[in-house]
């Protein structure tokens, strides 16, 4: 039983044919892989070429200069008199940063770490009580801006 048959032409026979065929392929490649020498006229796939102010790369960009731009109105000041906002403030401030001092650096004593826990419960417990018990049904149910 022979082995698989050669497929196409030049497989299988003389070394010396294999050779000769591979140098041809090869001078071919070099053809092959060489650009195009450049034309004046540019390819319509690559569009009319770079508008008139506009950037060739990172380094030449600028920005646009902005006439008018948004400024964002004054927020409002903090309720001067609301407690119940500063006790809320003062619970989920105050009441982690002692549990901070007191459990993670032994700066405080331990009894803290409790009224720490404690601060930040109530924090939280009054957070929830401040919000609308029912929500506000104007017909618009988008996002306010």
């Amino acid at each position: 039983m022979s082995g698989p048959q050669p497929r196409g032409e030049g497989a299988g026979g003389d070394p010396e044919e294999v050779e000769r065929r591979f140098r041809e392929i090869v001078a071919g490649l070099d053809q092959e892989l060489r650009p195009d020498p450049p034309s004046e006229e540019r390819p319509r796939h690559l569009g009319p070429g770079t508008p008139e102010g506009m950037a060739t790369d990172h380094r030449s960009y600028e920005p646009p200069e902005e006439d008018d731009h948004f400024v964002p109105p004054r927020p409002d000041p903090l309720p001067a008199g609301d407690l119940h906002f500063w006790a809320i403030l003062v619970g989920l401030v105050v009441g982690p940063l002692l549990i901070f001092l007191s459990a993670v650096l032994p700066v405080l004593p331990r009894a803290w770490t409790g009224v720490g826990a404690l601060l930040t419960l109530v924090g939280f417990v009054l957070l929830v009580l401040r919000q609308p018990r029912r929500r506000r049904h104007d017909g618009d149910w988008g996002a306010r801006v």
